[in-house]
């Protein structure tokens, strides 16, 4: 008999893949979301230069591109919370709490 096969690290391997997984589609989508917004913005302030839809457009993107990281972690702090993996659920909350307070602060700078 095998000793690898039965320690249980089989199921685990899978959910860390499928894991990794969805967080690469998250990064991906929120990556395609913003080059989108960006795209179509540069092309309008590049077509008409005055005013429209263009400034929001442009805002749009940049706000997607630096929330997708965010997104990353709160995502990866539910799934570490509901593996019950508290270690990581843990050090990954402080760095989102860290991370919205960050945003917080730079709104409020306004």
């Amino acid at each position: 008999m095998n000793p690898s096969k039965n320690d249980g690290s089989n199921g685990s391997n899978n959910g860390d893949r499928g894991f990794e997984s969805a967080l690469g589609r998250l990064l991906g989508i929120g990556v395609l979301a913003s080059t989108a917004c960006l795209a179509l913005g540069l092309a309008l302030s590049l077509s008409r230069p005055a005013g429209g839809a263009q400034p929001a457009l442009l805002t749009a993107g940049l706000i997607v591109l630096m929330a997708t990281p965010i997104a990353r972690v709160a995502v990866s702090a539910f799934t570490y919370t509901r593996r019950h993996d508290w270690l990581f659920a843990s050090l990954t909350g402080i760095v989102l709490l860290e991370l919205l307070a960050s945003v917080a602060a730079a709104l409020g700078a306004r």
